[in-house]
């Protein structure tokens, strides 16, 4: 390898988002029920039990240090709300989550009004 393609690869290579990077982008696209209606719904990541841990690993966010970064908080709102909502369910023997199949109906039927209120308050 010439020592030109090797820094052209660490350019490239500085240039991934970081962890935090990911997960704040992440965190903050919980703020978009549509989109949170399309993962649990089209992406079935509500039967998933690593999308649950994923999203309790999540609540570090809260933390003043972390919830600074964040530019829309109604996404903590959601993932305070998706978090309360997977409370109980468990894993069966196949693997998938049980007790958590209201969820995706629920953000169907009240995210609309969510996504109203959340309006509301950045208005405010």
């Amino acid at each position: 390898m010439s020592q030109q393609a090797s820094t052209e690869l660490t350019i490239e290579e500085g240039e991934l988002p970081t962890r935090f990077e990911i997960e704040l982008e992440f965190v903050q696209s919980l703020a978009n029920i549509p989109y949170v209606t399309y993962l649990l719904t089209q992406l079935q990541l509500w039967q998933d039990p690593k999308f649950k841990r994923y999203l309790k690993y999540l609540e570090y966010w809260h933390e003043p240090e972390y919830a600074q970064c964040i530019v829309y908080p109604n996404s903590l709102f959601v993932l305070k709300l998706l978090n309360t909502l997977f409370e109980g369910s468990t894993v069966n023997e196949n693997g998938v989550l049980e007790g958590c199949e209201h969820v995706p109906r629920i953000l169907q039927t009240q995210g609309t009004q969510w996504m109203n209120e959340m309006v509301e308050r950045w208005r405010e």
